[in-house]
Formats: structure tokens, sequence, C-alpha cells
């Protein structure tokens, strides 16, 4: 029987059998470890995204009480709260004693992060997390003034710059360092004094890309723009010079962004129409007469406030990135407005986490959305019934799935009936915009229909 660790793997990653069967090799020994180290050990892999990192084994210490309530095997890690998690898949390098958040519990700990390397691959990475306070008490003494630098040619110079300057030594270790970086590194997440450390454990990139040209890396959520400069006199051989950008990309993105809404609206503008091109000649040989044609008119004009709510999101969130939860609740705040009345009784609800794709993606889910709300509305509440219209959203990264139900009548999925060209169209969308499956399921008690989508 494959193990859970085996078939996380396989379900969310792109390692091979035989790597796979490396990390389960782990499961072994991880309870050891953890006893060890009286700390709670994990094992890391890449999603085959990229985007994020999840969990695939686990253990809890005996020998101290754990961080943690529940399991969190197959839990989705985000690179922005695990730091060291971050840099040690960027970097295949340890990372030892950085700051992070413990999710679900929204604790303070510490992470020490060991890669896995497997075949010259790095495969995973092996964590330690301990309680920040237990961790802080240990290693946070009264820190000297001179910062080790007292010996150190350019230490008098280095404390009136503003950029963070590192001395390493001959041996590759932090043998001094200016307020700058002891103020960067702590902002990062180090705790104790950087003093002492291996450059692999403080280097914002590999030791290949440190040299006497500034390059730039992100490291712990943070752009740094750094360069080596040897020093010839003294025990340090070589000082690092980092200075923090963060807030200058920032400001440049955002200034990117400005520039570039319009040109992106005008162009969601452009496609949005020719698809309700293509939906109206669709649909008008369904007219037969004047009360059909209005009611194809409203279904227009539906189909419209549901573009019309993916192009208020593209403002409002990224140049990439649309809100999907905000774009459903346009959705249902626009047919509240126009197609319900509260002598009605029937409710629209919403449920669920939110989640940030493409506008593409957003256009054509809410499209769907739209087609089954209104569907529901026609059919699903004969003589006027009050009932309820749920929306629910799951986001089980990188695979979304929204579900529409409804407490109707219900009715027969195979049989033909008016309005069946909605469910088709919203049928084909799913299929073809977003590759993504769909169910039916219905009966006396309502109806319940879901698709799901790749995260995009």
């Amino acid at each position: 029987m494959n193990s859970a660790t085996r078939l996380l793997c396989q379900k969310y990653t792109e390692l091979t059998d035989e790597e796979i069967s490396h990390i389960e090799q782990y499961n072994d020994v991880l309870p050891a470890l953890a006893n060890a180290e009286k700390a709670d050990v994990f094992i890391d892999c890449r999603t085959a995204t990229g985007r994020s990192a999840i969990v695939v084994c686990e253990a809890k210490p005996q020998t101290v009480p754990s961080n943690y309530s529940g399991t969190i095997s197959g839990m989705l890690i985000q690179w922005k709260d695990e730091p060291a998690v971050d840099r040690s898949f960027r970097l295949g390098v340890a990372t030892v004693g950085v700051r992070a958040v413990s999710m679900p519990e929204d604790r303070r700990i510490v992470q020490t992060v060991e890669p896995i390397v497997f075949n010259e691959k790095l495969i995973g990475v092996l964590i330690y997390e301990k309680p920040a306070m237990a961790v802080e008490d240990i290693v946070l003494p009264q820190e000297d003034e001179n910062h080790g630098a007292e010996d150190l040619d350019w230490a008098g110079v280095s404390e009136h710059l503003g950029d963070a300057v590192v001395f390493l030594d001959e041996a590759g270790l932090v043998c001094g360092y200016n307020r700058a970086a002891r103020e960067l590194y702590r902002s990062m997440g180090y705790i104790g004094d950087i003093m002492g450390m291996a450059a692999t454990n403080i280097q914002p990139a590999a030791l290949a890309e440190s040299d006497d040209q500034v390059h730039e890396a992100f490291m712990v959520n943070r752009a740094l723009q750094y360069r080596k400069v040897p020093v010839v006199h003294g025990k340090a051989q070589v000082a690092l010079m980092i200075r923090d950008v963060t807030e200058r990309r920032r400001v440049e993105q955002e200034m990117s962004f400005q520039k570039m809404a319009l040109r992106e609206l005008r162009h969601r503008i452009r496609n949005s129409l020719q698809m309700i091109a293509g939906i109206t000649r669709s649909r008008s040989f369904e007219v037969s007469d004047l009360g059909a044609a209005q009611t194809a008119l409203l279904d227009m004009a539906n189909r419209v406030l549901s573009i019309t709510a993916t192009l208020d999101g593209i403002v409002q969130v990224s140049p990439e990135k649309v809100s999907l939860l905000q774009v459903l609740e346009q959705i249902r705040r626009y047919t509240l407005q126009t197609l319900l009345t509260p002598a009605r009784g029937i409710a629209i609800q919403i449920q669920g986490e939110d989640v940030e794709v493409s506008a593409d993606c957003a256009t054509s889910v809410a499209l769907v959305v739209n087609e089954l709300v209104q569907n529901a509305l026609k059919y699903a509440f004969p003589a006027g019934e009050a009932g309820v219209i749920r929306i629910e959203m799951q986001n089980n990264r990188p695979f979304c799935k929204v579900t529409i139900s409804d407490t109707g009548v219900g009715f027969l999925p195979d049989a033909i009936r008016p309005g069946s060209m909605g469910l088709e169209l919203a049928a084909s969308i799913v299929r073809e915009k977003l590759t993504g499956e769909w169910n039916i399921e219905t009966g006396v008690s309502g109806t319940k229909i879901s698709f799901d989508f790749l995260e995009k």
C-alpha cells in the first residue's frame, strides 16, 4: 500500500518514483530526530507549480510539547511564511536560526533547514522547528557594540555607511559587521548574533554569484543588491556589501502597474466584447417571439455584468491577479439588484476561501457562475417558492473548485428543457476555457453543480 508521503508527492510534485522512495526513507528516522533535537521535524517538497512547498511527512517530539495541535502533512506552505525554507530551496544550502510563523497555529517559531539532495538534485528540505521564545532565551546574549570589528580595517567607516557590511575571514566565517547589517539580519528573522556564522548561512546568493560586481537577489522576501569587496589588511579577507532595495522595487512595480492598468483594461474589454458577441449570436437562434427576445436580452445584460465584475477586479488586486471572491461577490450584488426582489424570498450566499487568478480565468469562472445562478433562479423555484442558492469555493492549491447549489425542485439531467442552452454554455466554458471537470447532482431536494480548474 502506498504511503501518505508517496501519495502527496505523486499528486503535488514532479518527483520521480526513485526520488519519492528516497524521501520515504526519512519516515523511519524523523521521530528519533524530533526527540533528539526537541523539535518538530518536517520534510517539505516543492510543488509542481513552483509557487509553494508541501509538507509530505512530519514527526512531533515526545520529549517536549509540540508547536502543533494536529497534523500538517499535506499543508501547502507559501514562501513568504517560511523564509528559511524559501532560501534553502533557492540556494541549495542550509539555513540556520530564522524566524517563521507556524501554520495554522500562527505561532512564532525558529527554523533550521537542511537540503535533501538525491543524485545531485535538490528534492526536498528537512526542517527543524522550535518555539521562538525558547530559542531566543538561549541565543540572545548581550551583544558587543563593536560587533567584533574593532581590529578590522573599514570598521570605523562601515558604521557610517547606510549599506549593511559583513566581514568574512579566510574560512568564510563572519568576523565582523556594522550596525546596518545587524538591523538588516534581525529584520529578516535571524535570531542572535551572526558573528561566527558561515557565509553560506547569511549570503544573499550562491558563492559563485558573489564577486566585485553588483548583483541582485531576493532573500526572505527582500530585494537585496550586494557585491563582494576584497579587504587587504586585518583578519577579514572579504567585505560583503548589501543594500536593501525592497521599497524601491515595490514603488517601481507600483508605477509600472499604473502604466499597464489602462492598456490591460482595454485588452480585457476587447476580449470580453468578442465573447459577448459570440454568445449573442448563439442565443439569437433561440428567439421565436417577443417574450423570448426580452428574456434573451435580460440574460445578456447579466452576462455583461458578470464580465464587468472581472474588469473591476483587474485594477484592485495586481497586474496579474484578480480576487475571485471579489468577482463572485460582484455577481451576487448585481443579481440581487437586477433580478431579485425581497418578496421572492431567495437568498444568494457565498462561502469559502478566496483565490487570486488571472483575469482570463476570472472572466471564464464568472460567466459559468452567472449561467448557473441564472438557471437556478429561473427553474429551481417555481410558483414563487423561497429558497437558497449557495456559491462555494474550495482552494485546494494548485486546483480550485466552485460549487453552485440550490434548495429547489431539481431536474432530470438528461431531459431537454428551456434553459439547457445555459448549462451547455457553462459546461463548454469549463471544458474549453478552464480545462476543468464538470459534475451535476440533482434530485427533489435541489441541484448541486460543481467544476474545478487549475489555479493560474
